[in-house]
């Protein structure tokens, strides 16, 4: 197992009134319990405002939980190096004033480690780009190319685990389909393991070992892709299903 999540909640108060007094608590994430097993692929599947992207956020330590526990695995040891992120909107994740180049840079500078132009060129490669793109800025890249930099330098400090959140949502459909295939490759080729997070039920389905399917802020359903394809046993899975069919 390489992450545990106990009873995490996540509440955000609503201010009410001229003083902004409380009153009462939006439940963005209310009792989560799982878990995620080594080289594994869990996607959480749910609409928007369901609790997805807070889930993402306090796995990440970019906030502090409400309540519960977040355990982590010896090899997450460092969560900064070793759990990778790629959100949903590749441009808005790339400074615009950097080169591409420089964005591969960033992380080994940011751990004060050395890195040569090969490496550089390396991550560029096994993201299926060419080196030549290395001297262009975000704007001068199309969608696709900017979202593979983005999963460039999410793999540039060797991850075991990629936080995913809508990865492919801003993409067209080609685009999709070609970094869902990268996506698959590069899961199998370093081993890692995915928390894929998304509303798009078919990529979650294409991708994932097991699903969790997430509503205000609960866990409506949990299990085996085939199983809750199959025979889903909640209502709200069921709702999913029939509105994507």
């Amino acid at each position: 197992m390489i992450l545990e999540v106990i009873n995490l909640k996540k509440y955000f108060p609503i201010e009410r009134g001229i003083f902004r007094t409380a009153g009462g608590f939006i439940k963005a994430v209310d009792g989560v319990s799982f878990f995620l097993a080594e080289g594994e692929v869990l996607g959480v599947l749910g609409e928007s405002g369901c609790g997805k992207s807070t889930l993402a956020k306090l796995i990440l330590k970019l906030m502090e939980p409400t309540s519960g526990k977040i355990v982590f695995s010896p090899l997450l040891a460092n969560i900064r190096r070793s759990v990778g992120i790629i959100f949903q909107d590749p441009f808005l994740s790339l400074d615009p004033k950097m080169r591409v180049r420089d964005i591969l840079r960033e992380p080994f500078l940011a751990h004060k480690l050395e890195v040569s132009d090969d490496k550089i060129g390396e991550l560029l490669g096994l993201v299926g780009l060419d080196g030549d793109l290395l001297r262009r800025f975000p704007h001068q890249l199309s969608g696709g190319q900017r979202q593979r930099v983005c999963i460039a330098r999410s793999l540039s400090l060797k991850p075991k685990l990629l936080v995913l959140d809508e990865p492919l949502s801003s993409l067209d459909l080609i685009s999709q389909k070609q970094i869902l295939e990268l996506l698959l490759g590069l899961r199998i080729k370093f081993k890692m393991s995915y928390l894929f997070i998304s509303h798009n039920i078919a990529l979650i389905r294409e991708i994932s070992d097991r699903i969790m399917v997430m509503s205000a802020g609960k866990i409506a359903e949990e299990g085996k892709t085939a199983e809750i394809f199959n025979f889903p046993k909640s209502s709200y899975t069921k709702k999913l299903l029939e509105a994507a069919s």
